[in-house]
Protein backbone atom coordinates (compact mmCIF):
# COMPACT_ATOMS: atom_id res chain seq x y z
CA UNK A 1 0.00 0.00 0.00
CA UNK A 2 1.73 3.48 -1.02
CA UNK A 3 2.06 6.13 2.10
CA UNK A 4 0.41 9.18 2.48
CA UNK A 5 3.74 10.98 2.00
CA UNK A 6 3.87 12.97 -0.79
CA UNK A 7 6.91 11.81 -2.95
CA UNK A 8 9.60 14.86 -3.60
CA UNK A 9 10.49 14.95 -7.28
CA UNK A 10 14.10 16.18 -7.49
CA UNK A 11 15.06 18.83 -10.63
CA UNK A 12 18.44 19.69 -11.24
CA UNK A 13 20.01 20.26 -14.59
CA UNK A 14 23.63 19.60 -16.74
CA UNK A 15 25.40 22.27 -19.16
CA UNK A 16 24.33 25.61 -18.71
CA UNK A 17 27.84 27.27 -19.07
CA UNK A 18 29.23 24.96 -21.77
CA UNK A 19 30.09 25.80 -25.58
CA UNK A 20 29.24 23.04 -26.88
CA UNK A 21 26.55 20.27 -26.25
CA UNK A 22 22.99 20.58 -24.92
CA UNK A 23 21.81 21.29 -21.58
CA UNK A 24 20.38 18.39 -20.09
CA UNK A 25 17.61 18.48 -17.06
CA UNK A 26 16.26 15.37 -14.89
CA UNK A 27 13.34 14.50 -12.43
CA UNK A 28 14.41 11.94 -10.21
CA UNK A 29 12.18 10.44 -6.90
CA UNK A 30 13.34 7.81 -5.23
CA UNK A 31 11.45 4.48 -4.93
CA UNK A 32 11.90 3.52 -1.46
CA UNK A 33 12.50 6.33 1.51
CA UNK A 34 14.23 3.60 3.39
CA UNK A 35 17.67 3.12 2.54
CA UNK A 36 18.26 5.99 0.59
CA UNK A 37 21.78 6.45 -0.50
CA UNK A 38 23.49 9.26 1.09
CA UNK A 39 24.32 11.75 -1.98
CA UNK A 40 26.32 15.38 -2.65
CA UNK A 41 26.19 18.02 -5.00
CA UNK A 42 27.36 16.48 -8.42
CA UNK A 43 30.28 19.22 -8.71
CA UNK A 44 31.69 18.25 -5.24
CA UNK A 45 32.27 15.24 -6.98
CA UNK A 46 34.73 13.20 -8.85
CA UNK A 47 33.64 11.64 -12.25
CA UNK A 48 34.17 8.38 -11.07
CA UNK A 49 32.13 8.99 -8.21
CA UNK A 50 29.78 10.14 -10.09
CA UNK A 51 29.59 7.29 -12.24
CA UNK A 52 29.38 4.77 -9.26
CA UNK A 53 26.21 6.51 -7.62
CA UNK A 54 25.01 7.05 -11.03
CA UNK A 55 24.55 3.34 -10.88
CA UNK A 56 22.72 3.32 -7.81
CA UNK A 57 20.50 5.69 -8.29
CA UNK A 58 19.32 4.02 -11.30
CA UNK A 59 18.80 1.33 -9.17
CA UNK A 60 17.35 3.53 -5.78
CA UNK A 61 15.13 5.93 -8.16
CA UNK A 62 13.04 6.57 -11.01
CA UNK A 63 13.95 9.73 -13.45
CA UNK A 64 13.59 11.09 -16.43
CA UNK A 65 15.96 12.90 -18.98
CA UNK A 66 15.44 15.39 -21.61
CA UNK A 67 17.88 17.48 -23.55
CA UNK A 68 17.36 21.32 -25.06
CA UNK A 69 19.48 21.10 -27.92
CA UNK A 70 22.55 23.78 -28.83
CA UNK A 71 20.37 25.09 -31.60
CA UNK A 72 17.06 25.67 -28.74
CA UNK A 73 19.60 27.37 -26.36
CA UNK A 74 21.00 29.78 -29.62
CA UNK A 75 16.64 30.23 -30.32
CA UNK A 76 15.61 30.77 -26.86
CA UNK A 77 18.70 31.54 -24.92
CA UNK A 78 20.44 29.28 -21.91
CA UNK A 79 17.57 30.13 -19.02
CA UNK A 80 14.91 29.64 -21.51
CA UNK A 81 15.90 26.44 -22.22
CA UNK A 82 16.91 24.77 -19.55
CA UNK A 83 12.45 25.35 -18.95
CA UNK A 84 12.27 23.97 -21.87
CA UNK A 85 14.37 20.96 -20.60
CA UNK A 86 13.09 21.03 -17.19
CA UNK A 87 9.41 20.49 -18.44
CA UNK A 88 10.22 17.87 -20.97
CA UNK A 89 11.47 16.05 -18.11
CA UNK A 90 8.85 16.24 -16.01
CA UNK A 91 6.37 15.16 -18.45
CA UNK A 92 8.21 12.30 -19.29
CA UNK A 93 8.21 11.28 -15.87
CA UNK A 94 4.41 11.82 -14.81
CA UNK A 95 3.89 10.07 -18.20
CA UNK A 96 5.22 6.92 -16.60
CA UNK A 97 4.06 7.78 -13.35
CA UNK A 98 0.48 9.59 -13.42
CA UNK A 99 0.37 8.99 -9.39
CA UNK A 100 3.21 12.11 -9.43
CA UNK A 101 -0.15 14.75 -9.96
CA UNK A 102 0.29 14.63 -6.14
CA UNK A 103 4.04 14.87 -5.68
CA UNK A 104 6.12 18.04 -4.71
CA UNK A 105 8.14 19.11 -6.86
CA UNK A 106 11.72 20.80 -5.84
CA UNK A 107 13.86 22.63 -8.79
CA UNK A 108 17.34 23.87 -8.25
CA UNK A 109 17.75 27.52 -8.17
CA UNK A 110 15.46 30.78 -7.89
CA UNK A 111 13.46 30.41 -11.51
CA UNK A 112 11.02 27.94 -12.99
CA UNK A 113 8.21 28.13 -15.54
CA UNK A 114 5.60 25.93 -16.52
CA UNK A 115 2.21 25.23 -17.71
CA UNK A 116 1.92 22.19 -15.92
CA UNK A 117 -0.26 21.85 -13.14
CA UNK A 118 1.94 20.45 -10.61
CA UNK A 119 2.68 21.49 -7.05
CA UNK A 120 6.33 22.58 -7.23
CA UNK A 121 9.21 25.15 -5.04
CA UNK A 122 12.51 26.26 -6.32
CA UNK A 123 15.21 25.93 -3.74
CA UNK A 124 18.11 28.09 -3.78
CA UNK A 125 21.16 25.37 -3.44
CA UNK A 126 18.49 22.52 -3.51
CA UNK A 127 21.41 20.40 -4.65
CA UNK A 128 23.13 20.29 -1.51
CA UNK A 129 20.15 20.06 0.67
CA UNK A 130 17.45 18.25 -0.96
CA UNK A 131 18.81 14.59 -1.87
CA UNK A 132 16.46 13.92 -4.83
CA UNK A 133 17.70 17.36 -6.27
CA UNK A 134 21.16 16.37 -5.60
CA UNK A 135 20.34 12.82 -7.54
CA UNK A 136 18.61 14.48 -10.47
CA UNK A 137 21.83 16.89 -10.57
CA UNK A 138 24.19 13.74 -10.62
CA UNK A 139 22.39 12.13 -12.91
CA UNK A 140 21.84 15.32 -15.24
CA UNK A 141 25.75 15.48 -15.19
CA UNK A 142 26.12 11.93 -15.88
CA UNK A 143 24.51 11.68 -18.78
CA UNK A 144 25.87 15.05 -20.14
CA UNK A 145 29.17 13.63 -19.94
CA UNK A 146 27.82 9.93 -21.62
CA UNK A 147 26.67 12.64 -24.72
CA UNK A 148 30.01 14.69 -24.71
CA UNK A 149 31.66 10.83 -24.92
CA UNK A 150 29.67 10.10 -28.22
CA UNK A 151 30.64 13.68 -29.77
CA UNK A 152 34.13 12.52 -29.01
CA UNK A 153 33.83 9.67 -30.95
CA UNK A 154 32.35 11.72 -33.77
CA UNK A 155 34.73 14.38 -33.66
CA UNK A 156 38.14 13.17 -32.08
CA UNK A 157 40.06 16.06 -33.06
CA UNK A 158 38.16 18.19 -30.75
CA UNK A 159 38.52 16.47 -27.44
CA UNK A 160 34.98 16.46 -25.94
CA UNK A 161 35.87 13.92 -23.45
CA UNK A 162 38.41 15.92 -22.19
CA UNK A 163 36.82 19.30 -21.61
CA UNK A 164 33.14 18.13 -22.02
CA UNK A 165 32.41 21.54 -24.19
CA UNK A 166 33.00 23.48 -21.49
CA UNK A 167 35.40 27.01 -22.32
CA UNK A 168 38.41 25.92 -21.23
CA UNK A 169 42.02 27.30 -22.90
CA UNK A 170 42.24 23.96 -25.04
CA UNK A 171 38.59 24.34 -26.13
CA UNK A 172 38.83 27.83 -26.97
CA UNK A 173 41.93 27.38 -28.83
CA UNK A 174 40.94 24.68 -30.85
CA UNK A 175 37.92 26.63 -32.07
CA UNK A 176 40.21 29.36 -33.69
CA UNK A 177 41.38 26.73 -35.96
CA UNK A 178 38.39 24.66 -36.97
CA UNK A 179 34.70 25.23 -37.76
CA UNK A 180 32.48 24.47 -34.92
CA UNK A 181 30.74 21.88 -34.85
CA UNK A 182 27.03 21.44 -35.26
CA UNK A 183 26.43 21.01 -31.61
CA UNK A 184 28.55 24.00 -31.00
CA UNK A 185 26.45 26.88 -29.38
CA UNK A 186 26.76 29.48 -31.99
CA UNK A 187 24.99 32.56 -29.32
CA UNK A 188 28.02 31.71 -26.88
CA UNK A 189 31.10 32.65 -29.21
CA UNK A 190 31.58 36.08 -28.83
CA UNK A 191 30.82 35.87 -24.88
CA UNK A 192 33.71 34.06 -24.91
CA UNK A 193 35.67 35.47 -27.19
CA UNK A 194 36.59 32.17 -29.32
Amino acid sequence: MRSERRIIVGLDEAGRGPLCGPVVACAFFFKDTEDVPRVKDSKKLSAGQREKLFEILCVKGNYAVSFASAGEIDEHNILEATMIAFNRAIQKLMGAYPFLKDAEFIIDGPIFRTDLNIHYRCVKKADVTVGEVSSASIIAKVTRDHFMHMLDFLYPQWNFSGHKGYPTKEHRELLQKALPTPFHRRSFMSAHEV
